[in-house]
């Protein structure tokens, strides 16, 4: 089946992207906040933590942004998943690849982890929509091998270039904070039309919000996509928090952790000293 072709679409999300589809994304130099309180904070608490984390912040309404680690080569993981969509829904936006297009699920696809297509027999087919309603609401591997067959994974990896992404390689799945940052941001520009707005909807109904959202108050919205691989204790999320004042992107990475609890202490913490700066302004 015939991948996609990306250049001409990068070109248009690129453009649309640079002249700020979203009006709060803009920066607005009048509501500055000084935000080197919460980095320094942020930065001592990581320095004594077991293993090693990265972190990236943007304040949504005034662009205002800063990072620990935020270049570091983490495992990806599912984070991937969040460009992966970001590519396949503005394709579809397009009109380069139809959403109710079926494809065939076969036993190259099989994989274990998270999602629920690994409990199900190869042989049937199921709609592009449908996977990628499943790569988000469930994390779905398998329905992720799927999507990537017909998308073509060195498409996806040349969009993430393509739309400034630092650490991305054809064969590894890596990552760094100002990537994920990057994607998400990106996915709120995107938010303004339909497929879009789709996206945006599966990152808030997504089913694991064990990590940044799990703090919170239980009335602010969290879009998110988290990220776990074992072998290097790595326990990623990122994730845009609709505050109704104060709305932002966090991302935090990790590996070489003692563990999936002691990593997750270490996000609840984190989160929960990002939402308090926002809304309070201060530590």
């Amino acid at each position: 089946m015939k991948k996609i072709a990306i250049y001409a679409l990068l070109t248009v999300f690129l453009l649309t992207s640079a002249a700020g589809i979203s009006e709060p994304l803009k920066k607005n130099i009048q509501t500055a906040t000084d935000y080197s309180l919460l980095q320094n904070q942020i930065t001592g608490y990581l320095d004594k933590q077991p293993g090693i984390y990265g972190l990236y912040f943007i304040d949504v309404k005034s662009g205002q942004e800063f990072g620990y680690n935020s270049h570091t080569v983490f495992h990806a993981a599912s984070t991937f998943k969040l460009p992966m969509n970001l590519y396949l829904y503005l394709a579809a936006d397009h009109g380069q690849i139809n959403l109710a297009e079926q494809l065939l699920f076969t036993d190259k696809h099989l994989e274990g982890g998270t999602g629920i297509l690994q409990n199900k027999s190869p042989g049937e087919s199921y709609a592009v929509a449908q996977l990628a309603d499943y790569s988000i609401l469930y994390s779905d591997n398998v329905a992720t091998n799927i999507l990537l067959d017909r998308l073509g994974k060195e498409n996806v990896k040349e969009f993430m270039r393509s739309m400034g992404g630092q650490v991305v390689d054809n064969e590894q799945n890596i990552t760094c904070p100002y990537d994920l940052a990057l994607y998400m941001r990106q996915a709120l520009h995107f938010a303004g039309q339909p497929a879009g707005e789709k996206l945006l909807n599966n990152l808030f109904d997504n089913k694991l919000k064990d990590r940044i959202p799990a703090p919170l108050p239980p009335d602010i919205k969290v879009a998110n996509k988290i990220g776990t691989w074992p072998p290097t204790n790595t326990y990623n999320d990122v994730a845009y928090v609709a505050h109704p004042e104060q709305p932002y992107i966090l991302v935090v990475t990790c590996k070489d952790t003692p563990g999936y609890g002691e990593a997750l202490a270490v996000i609840h913490h984190l989160s929960k000293l990002v939402y308090r700066f926002q809304v309070k302004g201060s530590v």
